[in-house]
């Protein structure tokens, strides 16, 4: 089946297969309707997507999980999530916008905008049904990144690009509170609660294959074990420890579905200190060997 032997790629893979007219480096990408082939083609992980469809009707896949998309829909991805993109009917028409967490921080030079539990609800729903007018003035935003990014001979592209998305997210940050009628953050930090879980999950995705222990995760936080497992608790419903092998199991998936690597090959990627750890570690959350998995998804 295809959908079995799907190839997952990062951030800088993606990039490979991008135009010169949709990226900047190996730092942002934005794909529209055009290019549902390639977002097709590969299963994405390590990159923060956003996508927002203005017509028509688009199915995608996320962590596995088949989610459809209609006319007004935002999805906002986080960069653990896997993404693809799955169908979509012939008058769809969407922007799909990927890039990095660190690119977003140069961009947005620390500013949040938006609701401030924005990162907690995406944990819960990354899918925001946005009003008519809200959508439209989204897209007009994201074309105007478009028209930038399209304009090779523009002798400040990169910095007009930036300027645009960083236009893009402030709009978006705004419709959210406005439109939901949630406290207005004005530009602010994260409540202390909000960013310790915002933290949190940026160094369980950058740290996730090579640290498990909670430990490690409060003392780069400064906070006690305790008192970060009350803030992810609050947050998600999940200790800890959950949202870390959460992490671990669902590339581990991923990995186990690219039939050219071997198990150990997996084992190794996620750092485990040899197959039999890994194997006891998947077993307990699928209840059945790497292996087996493998055999029955065929």
């Amino acid at each position: 089946m295809e959908f079995l032997h799907m190839k997952t790629v990062n951030m800088q893979q993606l990039c490979s297969f991008a135009q010169n007219t949709q990226k900047i480096d190996d730092k942002f990408i934005l794909f529209s309707a055009n290019d549902a082939a390639i977002l097709k083609k590969f299963r994405t992980i390590g990159c923060r997507v956003m996508l927002l469809v203005f017509s028509g009707k688009l199915d995608v896949e996320v962590n596995g999980k088949n989610i459809s998309l209609e006319r007004c829909d935002f999805m906002d991805i986080l960069e653990g999530t896997s993404f693809r993109v799955v169908s979509g009917s012939r008058d769809m028409d969407f922007y799909c916008i990927l890039t990095s967490r660190e690119f977003m921080v140069e961009v947005l030079q620390n500013i949040v905008p938006g609701p401030k539990d924005y990162f907690s609800i995406l944990l819960v729903n990354p899918v925001l049904r946005l009003s008519s007018n809200a959508t439209s003035k989204l897209f007009r935003q994201m074309r105007l990144v478009d028209d930038a990014l399209s304009d090779m001979g523009h002798n400040y592209r990169s910095e007009m690009v930036r300027t645009y998305f960083k236009g893009f997210v402030l709009e978006l940050g705004n419709l959210l509170v406005s439109e939901q009628h949630l406290p207005a953050a004005e530009m602010q930090t994260l409540a202390k609660k909000d960013a310790i879980m915002a933290n949190f999950m940026d160094l369980v995705w950058k740290n996730f294959r090579e640290k498990r222990e909670v430990s490690f995760y409060a003392m780069e936080l400064c906070v006690s074990t305790k008192h970060l497992a009350r803030v992810v608790k609050s947050c998600t419903g999940k200790t800890p420890h959950a949202v870390i092998d959460a992490e671990v199991l669902g590339l581990a998936i991923q990995l186990l579905k690219n039939e050219d690597m071997l198990v150990q090959q997996v084992a190794d990627h996620l750092h485990f200190s040899d197959q039999a750890a890994f194997s006891k570690f998947f077993r307990k959350y699928m209840r059945m060997s790497p292996t087996e998995y493998r055999r029955n998804a065929d």
